[in-house]
């Protein structure tokens, strides 16, 4: 019970690794209340992990891009909650989009999950957290520290989440606010879409560089490997770390 009496409000519960998070914090006797856009899976997840954990875990819908929306989820559920201890921002999303064919429409519905999303939700945090203090858990990607083909708005977001992160944890120090980031290279819905898309050749070609770059077993890990990286930050472990930038990966960016 490494998170037992943690009040914690999530994004991107519905699914992958927010899923996996919902359910780790659940078992560790964390209070949570988790967030997405997709309700109905949303709220299986949550009831599966009401039955595991000690602490209330209930469901929201927060359309994280909408910054009045978010203000007004945090105001309820941290009243629910009675405090904040943690926020654990993993709401994403993701397209493959060429570098030579962006647009608007696409460049708007990647930066407005990832990068408004990230500054809205830890500035509703920061506001809870400003007196007592606390852990944010942001979400980047390998595509963000190293570039990844193929997904050039992904990276450039996540990219911008790694820049955010940085300046609050310097900001937000003195009021004894953690901030983090985790960059996973894990299966999630989305990988396995991708991967699902692709011809038994480009596949075949995929799995033998993953072979070759993944020091740790040459192939993705599990969502449980960044639900547990995020207990780790949620818990009063991670007590003299901000600023960070934890890879999930199998060694296949190591960060400096």
């Amino acid at each position: 019970m490494q998170l037992e009496g943690k009040r914690i409000v999530m994004t991107g519960g519905a699914s992958g690794i927010g899923a996996a998070t919902v359910l780790a914090f659940a078992k560790q006797g964390a209070a949570v209340i988790s967030t997405d856009v997709q309700d109905e899976a949303g709220k299986a997840v949550v009831a599966e992990a009401a039955k595991l954990g000690v602490g209330p875990i209930k469901y929201m819908h927060c359309d994280v891009s909408n910054q009045d929306e978010v203000n007004q989820v945090f105001d309820t559920a941290v009243a629910e909650l009675g405090g904040l201890d943690v926020m654990a921002n993993l709401a994403g999303v993701e397209k493959n989009v060429a570098a030579e064919d962006v647009n608007e429409a696409e460049i708007d519905f990647i930066m407005n999950v990832h990068v408004k999303g990230t500054m809205y939700t830890n500035a509703a945090a920061f506001r809870y957290m400003k007196d007592t203090g606390g852990s944010i858990i942001n979400y980047t990607s390998l595509a963000g520290i190293s570039g990844f083909p193929g997904i050039p708005i992904y990276g450039a977001a996540k990219g911008a989440v790694l820049g955010w992160t940085r300046n609050v944890a310097k900001d937000w120090g003195q009021y004894k606010i953690r901030t983090n980031a985790v960059a996973p290279f894990v299966m999630t819905p989305m990988a396995q879409l991708t991967f699902d898309q692709m011809s038994e050749e480009a596949f075949a070609g995929v799995k033998a560089w993953f072979q070759m770059m993944v020091p740790l077993g040459g192939w993705l890990g599990d969502v449980e490997d960044s639900a547990n990286v995020n207990i780790f930050l949620a818990s009063d472990a991670s007590k003299f770390i901000t600023g960070q930038t934890i890879s999930v990966d199998g060694g296949f960016v190591m960060v400096r």
